[in-house]
């Protein structure tokens, strides 16, 4: 018996546009994962059946085995999907004891075991590895509305065929040999369909063998023909068990049950739903499920399920990264760090087709900073209150993120008018630099660091230790710290008040963070920059105000602008930048308020530099 994992796989779900699967299964490959079970509903089945194929491809690209679940299908597997195949047959559905239809299909039933069929049949198609039924059994009553956790199902039509005549109001011993027994008839019909089709069949069992919801004998499902894995998923929570205890419990009934029958073993841990107090008991039950001989052990789901309310918690984040850690029992990387096996021959490939990979792969950036949005504009809402306090916005980068930020900063005095030491850069341009901590500490230090400052640290790994220095100097001094990153909850994120991870995944040559994590950076700074100036009113409208006129082209340029913002002449224009000494914001409040430059001046300034404000009555 062995503690090292030797196989690690997660849930993943909700996404349907490929060039994001595409980041995702990179980013779970990299990260130690060797299968992703994705989930196919009866939506995905009526209107992606080609998307969930390519997903699938994908997924594969990446090197990961692919299980698929029927999520939420029929209401009689897991999954929070709803059914259309209930809403289409309300005559198939279970019937409670008490005599009530519910919403959720009746096992019984000759034409949702059809049905399913169809499923599987698509999924095989699909491409994948091996079709995953999930907590096959009769409906949870909380799942279809009904309060009540004793009742029980079912009592149909179709279950009175099977049982020989009406089913008792009565949970006797009888009626659960049956429930039971329809159960496992009914897997034995879905796999015995797979496994002609030439596919391969896992069976989640709830972690009960009484009550209810469950079965009392597992041997039932292991023995059954065309089973390839015996699943379980002891959530701890759900059971209000001690997670050690509660899955050493039944990770042992697991691996003794699918010995006997000669069949493999999975157990799934949860993610979703934890919190950083969770995190030991999570640590302790997958050592306690390798200690029982579960060699495969998966997790629910995909970043700790962050992206679906229902199931996140402020902490996903955290929890996300300690599962991992715990199941791939590896050092989490930055996916930009890693090599991609589906570019072992670039060396090879003619100049347009690189040309066009490239392209390809810089195509996908936009979409990733655009995932970051939501964080990206608290960042700069922050920068901004503060930026109106007097601070200033100081970025921190070594390498090309160095460079790219010293860019960023040297544009805003020509574009938007900042003044000298407003936007400013501390960056190492060479690499043997970017670890050299103190010479960033000094720098940061020398600036003499107030609360009203910002500092952006940029680093694709988030760990460089130049910018990690530079965010603990700012966090010293009660300046704001902003972590710029292409992987999540960094170490620099961990210094930051803000975190903006842009992930673009595995760059086409491994660890060059010049390619995808460059162009992000850039499109992250220039965002930051551009609206950090719009918000203080450096510009009018979509037209640049604050131009300095340091050559003949920008003084044009802030000339055309005035006469566009005004509508004034070229004459009126001219006569009003002479008077404001070329500055076209003054002209342009004298000719919008009809107002001297003097008094313009003025004006502006009591608005905070703000020319809408200062034109207004």
């Amino acid at each position: 018996m062995t503690t090292s994992p030797a196989r690690a796989g997660c849930s993943y779900f909700g996404v349907r546009i490929p060039r994001h699967v595409r980041r995702d299964m990179a980013d779970l490959a990299e990260r130690g994962y060797t299968g992703v079970l994705h989930t196919f509903s009866e939506n995905d089945f009526a209107y992606y059946r080609d998307t969930m194929a390519e997903i699938v491809a994908i997924s594969h690209a990446a090197g990961l085995s692919v299980q698929a679940s029927p999520w939420g299908l029929g209401r009689t597997f897991g999954g929070e999907a709803e059914s259309r195949w209930v809403a289409f047959h309300p005559e198939e559905c279970q019937v409670l004891d008490d005599g009530r239809r519910v919403a959720a299909a009746c096992l019984n039933s000759p034409a949702y075991r059809d049905f399913c069929k169809e499923w599987a049949d698509w999924v095989l198609e699909s491409g994948v590895d091996s079709v995953f039924w999930d907590e096959p059994a009769w409906v949870v009553p909380a799942h279809v509305g009904v309060d009540d956790p004793a009742r029980w199902t079912c009592r149909c039509e179709r279950c009175a065929e099977r049982f020989g005549g009406p089913v008792p109001g009565e949970l006797t011993p009888e009626v659960q040999a049956f429930r039971e027994a329809s159960v496992v008839d009914f897997l034995r019909e879905m796999l015995a369909h797979v496994a002609a089709g030439g596919g391969s069949n896992a069976i989640c069992l709830l972690p009960s063998t009484e009550g209810t919801q469950g079965l009392a004998d597992w041997n039932e499902v292991a023995s059954l023909s065309g089973l390839a894995t015996l699943v379980t998923d002891p959530y701890w929570k759900h059971w209000d068990g001690s997670a050690e205890e509660f899955v050493r419990r039944f990770a042992r009934l697991l691996r003794e049950t699918a010995d006997r029958h000669g069949v493999g073993t999975q157990l799934w841990v949860p993610s979703f739903g934890l919190t950083r107090e969770d995190v030991p008991d999570l640590e302790a039950a997958i050592i306690a499920a390798r200690e029982e001989g579960v060699d495969d052990v998966w997790t629910w789901g995909y970043e700790a399920c962050r992206h679906m309310t229902h199931l996140a918690t402020p902490d996903s984040a955290l929890v996300w990264e300690a599962v991992t850690a715990a199941l791939t029992a590896r050092p989490q990387t930055a996916p930009t760090e890693a090599a991609r096996a589906d570019l072992a021959d670039l060396d090879l490939r003619s100049a347009r087709d690189l040309v066009r990979l490239l392209n390809k792969e810089d195509a996908t950036v936009p979409a990733a900073v655009a995932d970051a949005g939501d964080a990206l504009a608290a960042a700069i809402d922050a920068i901004v209150e503060r930026m109106r306090r007097g601070g200033r916005l100081i970025y921190v980068g070594a390498g090309t993120s160095g460079a790219l930020a010293a860019l960023d900063a040297s544009e805003c005095g020509p574009t938007f008018g900042s003044p000298p030491g407003e936007v400013l850069a501390v960056v190492t341009d060479r690499d043997v630099d970017e670890d050299d901590r103190a010479a960033a500490t000094n720098a940061v230090r020398g600036l003499v660091l107030r609360p009203e400052d910002c500092v952006v640290a940029v680093s694709a790994s988030g760990s460089t230790p130049f910018v990690l220095a530079a965010l603990e100097a700012a966090r010293e001094a009660g300046a704001l710290g902003v972590a710029v990153a292409s992987v999540r909850d960094s170490a620099a994120a961990r210094l930051a008040e803000h975190e903006v991870a842009v992930v673009v995944g595995p760059e086409v040559i491994a660890g060059s963070t010049r390619l995808k994590a460059g162009t992000a950076q850039k499109l992250v700074l220039n965002t930051i920059s551009t609206v950090t100036m719009i918000r203080l009113s450096r510009t009018y409208g979509g037209l640049m105000m604050g131009v300095a006129p340091a050559n003949e082209k920008l003084r044009e340029r802030a000339r055309r602008n005035v006469v566009l913002a005004s509508g004034a002449s070229e004459e009126r224009v001219d006569e009003a930048l002479q008077a404001a000494a070329g500055d076209a914001r003054v002209a342009l409040v004298s000719l919008l308020a009809g107002v001297d430059a003097k008094v313009a001046r003025s004006r502006l300034e009591a608005s905070d530099g703000s020319v809408r404000k200062a034109s207004s009555p």
